[in-house]
């Protein structure tokens, strides 16, 4: 398993420190939009971006996972170059049509949901965003496929780094959030250049597209499409339905407070975003290696979401109050319900992967459509009554869903998982935390949050959740780097 560790931990240290980066760079630009643009217009630029979170799958039809997954196979085949050209050639053109497709029903959409005319120009201005992402996504596919996402992460900084100063000069000139809207497409084109330009330093070269494909290529790429459809659909229908009956102003309070939750995500996705195409070739040449590399990762992932979660509920108006000011108090209680999503996405992120690489691609995406199909019909019942408070308590049912339906399908692996070391020492390590940082939140924050972060990293290792593993692994990490 060592070549196998080397090669996540190369993808996870540089994706990690490339999320790290964007990260912090981006979150500290979004508290600067949140408290410039304040909570109406904030409001209506998130609903913007919901609308065309929700029909992104259009553009891309579960063509990225399955590409991905593919080049990762072909690899190693003896005509694989060849095969691998001629799919990347093929996806691109499929994808820049369906591109097209989409942007017009995002535009669509809005128009006939009756949204401000303004609106629906800022909803057009990012849709042409969307069709350079058709270039972007197939090119990014090659690279995670080849396990270089070090190259992509590096693209997406330049990303990142580019709107972030396009927009702050946006943002001092009160252009609203169409020229945030110009700054992001100024972003998109430069890392579709970069992930470009990665792809051809691989060797790799499109051919021309072959349209006889193209029905092969959607029959199978449909189970991922309809996970990454739904996905959208659960994420940001909430604050579609919040910003057409409760307005703007309550839809930017409801998305201050996600933000902040989706910022966590983070870690997860980049650790699950390594560990894909790795474990597509291990399930192929090392399956047996398989059962400790997802106990592992569950530990892992359980012991860095819990904390953040007990941590968060505690202590959700001083966060809110330290990062937007005292005008945005009302995105407290949003924020202390939605995070308890964290645990249950960290690992049903990673439990999804687990059974695409397994082959079984279709069961994921019939239990994400039933989450999917539940959450839509809540929303649409209870948050026209209950709000923001509805579509919070609904995000977390719907991540408790998935997780049990993800459950069902793993128990067999699941069963043999030690749960007392993953999820019952961890949690108490994390409830100690949590009454620690309790007790002392009259303390200036950042050094409250550092206490608590001290508290737990001690805990973990009094009760034998890391040792010497996680040491030897932190040093194979910096070797890898080193090399």
């Amino acid at each position: 398993m060592s070549k196998f560790s080397r090669t996540v931990a190369r993808n996870s240290a540089f994706g990690m420190a490339a999320h790290i980066t964007i990260k912090l760079v981006s979150f500290a630009f979004t508290v600067l939009v949140i408290r410039r643009l304040g909570a109406e217009v904030y409001g209506q630029y998130a609903a913007v971006l919901a609308f065309g979170a929700v029909f992104v799958f259009f553009a891309d039809l579960g063509l990225s996972p399955y590409t991905v997954r593919q080049v990762a196979r072909l690899r190693d085949q003896p005509n694989g170059k060849h095969e691998i050209e001629k799919l990347f050639g093929s996806v691109l053109g499929l994808r820049f049509l369906l591109s097209l497709g989409a942007a017009a029903a995002i535009i669509g959409a809005a128009w006939l949901t009756g949204r401000p005319t303004e609106m629906i120009i800022g909803v057009a201005l990012g849709t042409i965003g969307l069709v350079i992402y058709s270039v972007h996504g197939a090119a990014e596919s090659v690279l995670a496929g080849h396990e270089r996402i070090d190259i992509a992460a590096g693209a997406q900084v330049a990303h990142q780094v580019t709107f972030v100063l396009l927009g702050t000069l946006a943002l001092l000139f009160a252009t609203g959030y169409y020229g945030l809207i110009f700054a992001n497409l100024a972003g998109i084109i430069l890392m579709t250049a970069l992930c470009w330009m990665g792809v051809r330093r691989l060797g790799v070269r499109p051919t021309m597209p072959i349209p006889s494909w193209w029905l092969t290529l959607l029959r199978a790429s449909i189970p991922f499409g309809i996970i990454g459809f739904t996905l959208g659909l659960s994420y940001k229908f909430d604050t579609i339905l919040l910003n057409i009956y409760a307005g703007d102003v309550v839809t930017g309070y409801y998305n201050s407070a996600y933000n902040l939750i989706f910022s966590v995500l983070v870690i997860s996705n980049v650790v699950n975003t390594a560990l894909y195409p790795s474990l597509s070739r291990q399930s192929v040449t090392k399956p047996e290696t398989l059962p400790a590399i997802h106990e592992r990762m569950l530990r892992y992932l359980l012991a860095i979401a819990l904390p953040i979660t007990i941590g968060g509920w505690v202590l959700a108006p001083a966060i809110i109050g330290f990062l937007y000011g005292a005008g945005y108090a009302e995105a407290a209680l949003p924020l202390s319900i939605l995070i308890w999503v964290i645990p249950f996405m960290f690992v049903t992120e990673f439990l999804g992967y687990v059974i695409v690489v397994s082959g079984a691609e279709r069961r994921v995406a019939w239990a994400i459509a039933i989450s999917t199909t539940i959450n839509v019909g809540l929303n649409f019942l209870l948050i026209p009554i209950y709000g923001v408070v509805a579509a919070a308590l609904l995000t977390v049912f719907t991540e408790a869903v998935l997780l049990s339906q993800y459950a069902w399908v793993l128990r067999d692996k699941l069963r043999h998982v030690d749960w007392n070391l993953a999820l019952l020492r961890p949690l108490i390590a994390a409830i100690v935390m949590g009454i620690v940082v309790f007790v002392m939140r009259a303390v200036y924050l950042p050094l409250d949050v550092l206490i608590g972060a001290v508290v737990y990293i001690g805990l973990l290792f009094v009760l034998g959740v890391i040792g010497k593993p996680e040491f030897e692994l932190v040093q194979g990490m910096r070797r890898q780097q080193a090399g």
